[in-house]
């Protein structure tokens, strides 16, 4: 059964014979907002947007474009998006993002910030953590959102900046990872990673990967330090999270995803060998190798099995 009737309190509106609505004879943003901001069911009070706007009651929110249909017509997704796609930062949706593709049970999304009224963030549900939901929601007055590897502790969890999502880390903290599905969601200097968000079942979400740390020049051999000191980070070959051969590439990344020591079974990706190590396949076996500098005086490998080039590097390999 739909409501049709929706009363507001304040005394003013009241006053006003204004703070009962129908909302069947509802012109979308033609009704003045109750007193401290009240509308009928369905439809949100809006202070800002185009001129004319303000104050006015606008169904799901959303105040469409000049020439775009009343969202009484078409959807609230396709509203949402055509209502924010201008000054909406740092909301969304994401104009750079790659088209919209559903999470499974979610009601938008994440990597794009698309389907969510103004000013609302596609959130990842804490009741599920593994679909994700429209949140209205805004840092606390004097500070920002949490910007991606940004630690994401205590209060601050649902703080990430739109299109970032919290996870949880025993070694390397709580932070903030942008999400991805293509290089191009994650700007310049990062890269979109085969890394995401796993169901009760152990199965990989569909549609949603996290962004890379940032590019940097580190060494991945030995302790495999990161070129800028950081806890619990170490020098990893970017080709191994993201599967595309990129030559020398290298990242500083959190070690807790690098766990496997080597001789033993890995996966190619995300790579996940110790640092100074790497997985790598072979026609019987797949484990991880002692990562070796192919420009190395002498030996580079205390096996004696020679350094074997690794994802196109002119650098650096793995001992065989």
């Amino acid at each position: 059964m739909n409501r049709t009737i929706e009363c507001a309190l304040g005394l003013s509106a009241l006053l006003a014979l204004a703070g009962c609505y129908n909302t069947n004879n509802v012109k979308n943003g033609g009704l003045v907002c109750g007193t401290g901001g009240t509308c009928p069911a369905g439809f949100l009070c809006r202070n800002d947007g185009p001129v004319g706007s303000a104050g006015h009651c606008w169904k799901n929110g959303i105040v469409p474009d000049a020439g775009v249909p009343s969202s009484d017509t078409s959807s609230p997704k396709a509203d949402a998006d055509l209502a924010c796609t201008t000054a909406n930062a740092p909301y969304g949706p994401f104009a750079t993002c790659s088209a919209n593709q559903p999470i499974p049970n979610s009601t938008c999304d994440p990597v794009c910030q698309g389907g969510c009224p103004c000013n609302h963030r596609c959130v990842l549900d804490d009741q599920t953590n593994t679909t994700f939901i429209c949140e209205a929601s805004a840092p606390p007055a004097g500070t920002a959102f949490t910007q991606p590897l940004g630690a994401c502790n205590g209060t601050s969890t649902t703080l990430c900046a739109p299109g970032s999502v919290c996870i949880g880390d025993d070694r390397c903290q709580n932070l903030c990872y942008k999400t991805c599905r293509t290089d191009e969601d994650c700007g310049s200097n990062s890269r979109c990673t085969a890394s995401t968000i796993l169901d009760t079942t152990n199965q990989a979400v569909k549609n949603l990967f996290f962004c890379s740390p940032p590019i940097e020049t580190c060494n991945p051999t030995g302790s495999a330090a990161c070129g800028t000191a950081k806890s619990n980070f170490n020098c990893v070959f970017l080709a191994g999270l993201t599967g595309v051969a990129n030559t020398d590439t290298t990242v500083c990344d959190c070690s807790t995803l690098h766990s496997v020591g080597i001789g033993k079974p890995c996966s190619t990706l995300l790579d996940d060998c110790q640092p100074g190590s790497v997985c790598v396949a072979t026609a019987t076996n797949t484990t991880c190798h002692s990562v070796c500098n192919l420009k190395a005086s002498g030996s580079a490998c205390t096996n004696g099995g020679g350094c074997t080039p690794l994802y196109g590097s002119q650098n650096y390999g793995y001992c065989r």
